[in-house]
């Protein structure tokens, strides 16, 4: 599901009759293939930049964006998230939509999740066609939307389960003694593919206009009211993931609210809210107050996904009904839990940590690909809500050393849990997908007077402002250089802001203006600087972020004493492998860190953006000072942890204070990203 504020985002001019896809068909997609297919800029959803045409719906949010994503058909990448934007194509067409469709043509489940890929096929291929404009892609999706809807039950009914295990014919009531095993013999998952496929059919809807699309998502959501809900039957009594994955249906309810303003589809996603914090269920308790910690039971094994998923459908809520409970609860969270985890080399935990919060311990050091998304996702619901740049750090940090981990070069993912996966079927892979294709979208945001430059990579960023075409074109070798130009274009003169993201990272910025230091305070990290102007074309903004090395320490709450540090570079975790250093003792090393936690590295190539995966850095180790005088001081090579590679061995048990990765040289001791905490008052002497 995409971003949303009840507005379509995407124009699509170039067919005519796209507004309506029932008018469209396969006839005219094959036109399009024939004559080619370019679709223009899309306007900005936000208010003050103006209004796509194609929208029917008038509902405007209670809680206005301080940004707002802009849409894949007005950016293009050409550095390091390019790269990896560029191969999200090939993943789809590789037979994974017939096969995924295949489920849907002969229903016989009982107990899986094969259903949940459609959705996620559909919302990934749409987030691409409108980046690349391919139309063979455009027809693979309008022929997917067509079928989906001829298989759609008169009911509204759209899986792939067998009659009698279908979400509304099955006998919850017999489950209610039941207690969490994972495939029991029911619909486990039916009602969770359903809404992954309400959000396939929603972004469709978002990017081209059908309302045939659209109807079949209220079908759909009609249909799980009918069924669940005081007097009916107990949501809860889906046992996935301790009511995890009901619980998510808040997602899509509240995204299918702010699309069409029906009170209805609110009043169930409220409802679900009230599902949880029940004695062994969903254990988020809604608060509208924050408080010291967060009250996890001992039980909780939580599921991040289906977690943040939550998390992310309470945000939307939020911005629909201004009700503040709704974003008390994730803020809560995100201060509590998972702030203190995002400044660790652990990311996150996929097991909640016990009482009293003892973060930042490692709780597991691996992170399924499935989890990645979703968090990425509600850290820019976040924003999008309080203007917090600190959400936008997150991001970057996930994004960086999470998401682009798992893309593997040869089309397989790392789903975190296991070895490499090419089954399609796998949760992680067609999740992967989905996270690389949104992307676009969270490269620039919209604001209220202008535009956010959120992630820095060599780009265009082609756009409206008020009714002023605007061309920013964005240049530089980030993450591996913090040099960031851009040229600002607008077709006449036109006064706005330019907001640039300072990383918290970063504790020397500057910012020039045609070649002249900005006046007035100096860019602070972790903030936004603004710059408000009017723009001419031939304007350029220069950014220069300081970017030496530097260790993170980390200091273990349930361990005193116990103490380590991470080594970084800018926006990217570093790690030792035992492939790039033959011979070393990776479990000794000892890096030379400065009192002030920098970190001297030696780039062994030239930095440029694309070949991030190769990048590698020579950093100073310590040794004993012999007797007869100073031993030359070793030294040790480290590269990002994201290309670190990855293993066919198996997982090893895990180390209480050891991230444990994957890596081509073996697991855990061969690539090393926690080392020994030593500062050194004069490093390199």
């Amino acid at each position: 599901m995409g971003a949303c504020d009840g507005k379509i985002k995407v124009n699509f001019n170039s067919f005519n009759d796209v507004k309506r896809h029932n008018l469209l068909g396969v006839f005219g997609v094959a036109v399009a293939l024939l004559q080619g297919w370019s679709a223009p800029a899309a306007e900005s959803s936000n208010s003050s930049h103006g209004q796509n045409a194609l929208s029917p719906n008038t509902f405007k949010p209670v809680i206005s964006d301080q940004f707002t994503p802009v849409e894949s058909d007005q950016v293009k990448l050409t550095g390091l998230l390019g790269k990896h934007v560029a191969a999200v194509p090939g993943r789809l067409f590789q037979g994974q939509r017939e096969t995924y469709l295949n489920v849907f043509e002969h229903p016989t489940d009982t107990n899986i999740w094969q259903a949940e890929h459609i959705g996620k096929w559909l919302e990934s291929a749409c987030n691409t066609m409108a980046y690349t404009h391919d139309a063979k892609l455009r027809l693979l999706v309008d022929q997917t939307v067509d079928r989906l809807i001829q298989l759609q039950q008169p009911d509204g009914w759209l899986g792939s389960y067998a009659p009698e295990y279908r979400f509304h014919k099955y006998d919850w009531k017999a489950n209610v003694d039941k207690k969490y095993v994972p495939f029991y013999n029911g619909p486990f998952y039916d009602i969770w593919c359903h809404y992954l496929t309400m959000g396939g059919l929603m972004r469709y809807y978002e990017v081209t206009g059908s309302q045939p699309a659209l109807d079949a998502v209220r079908k759909i959501a009609d249909l799980i009211i009918a069924t669940f809900g005081e007097g009916k039957q107990d949501l809860m009594l889906i046992n996935h993931d301790h009511g995890f994955g009901p619980g998510v249906g808040i997602f899509p309810f509240s995204e299918l609210y702010l699309l069409t303003g029906d009170g209805r589809y609110r009043d169930f996603a409220n409802y679900i809210t009230t599902q949880y914090g029940r004695q062994g269920k969903v254990p988020i308790q809604m608060t509208a107050t924050s408080k010291e910690g967060y009250p996890f039971p001992e039980w909780a094994q939580i599921k991040h996904c289906e977690f943040e998923l939550c998390l992310a459908g309470m945000c939307q809520l939020y911005r629909g009904t201004g009700d503040p409970q709704f974003f008390a609860t994730p803020q809560t969270l995100y201060t509590g839990y998972f702030a203190p985890l995002n400044a660790t080399a652990s990311l996150h935990g996929f097991k909640s940590p016990p009482p009293g919060m003892r973060v930042p311990d490692t709780y597991y050091g691996f992170l399924e690909t499935c989890d990645i998304v979703p968090m990425i996702r509600w850290y820019v619901e976040m924003s999008r809500i309080t203007g917090d740049s600190q959400y936008l750090d997150a991001v970057e940090w996930n994004l960086y050393n999470a998401l682009l981990s798992r893309d593997l070069p040869d089309g397989s993912v790392w789903p975190g849990l296991d070895v490499p996966q090419t089954n399609i079927f796998h949760c992680c892979y067609s999740m992967l997908v989905v996270g690389l294709s949104y992307i676009p979208n969270w490269a620039y945001f919209d604001t209220p007077n202008g535009i956010l430059v959120n992630l820095y990579e060599s780009s265009v960023l082609s756009t409206r402002i008020g009714d002023v075409p605007v061309k920013i074109e964005q240049t530089t070798e980030y993450p591996l250089d913090g040099t960031v130009k851009l040229k600002i274009k607008p077709e006449r003169p036109a006064q706005f802001d330019l907001l640039l993201r300072i990383p918290k990272w970063c504790q020397g910025a500057r910012v020039l203006v045609n070649g002249k230091r900005v006046d007035g305070a100096a860019p602070m990290p972790g903030t936004l600087f603004k710059i408000s102007r009017q723009w001419k074309t031939g304007n350029t903004v220069e950014l220069v972020l300081d970017m030496p090395g530097h260790a993170v320490r980390r200091d273990f709450a349930n361990h005193p004493g116990h103490q380590v540090m991470t080594l970084e570079r800018g926006p990217l975790l570093l790690a030792a492998t035992a492939k790039l250093n033959p011979g070393v003792n990776l479990e000794a090393i000892a890096p030379v860190v400065a009192a002030n936690g920098i970190l001297q590295l030696e780039p062994l190539s030239k930095l440029k953006a694309v070949n991030t995966s190769t990048a590698r850095f020579r950093a100073a180790a310590s040794t004993n000072v012999t007797a007869g005088g100073k031993a030359p001081r070793p030294s040790f090579v480290v590269t990002p942890y994201t290309y670190s590679g990855v293993s066919d061995k198996p997982v090893p048990p895990p180390k209480e204070g050891v991230f444990n990765v994957y890596s081509e040289d073996g697991v855990g001791k061969d690539v090393r990203v926690e080392f020994p905490l030593r500062l050194d008052e004069s490093p390199g002497k």
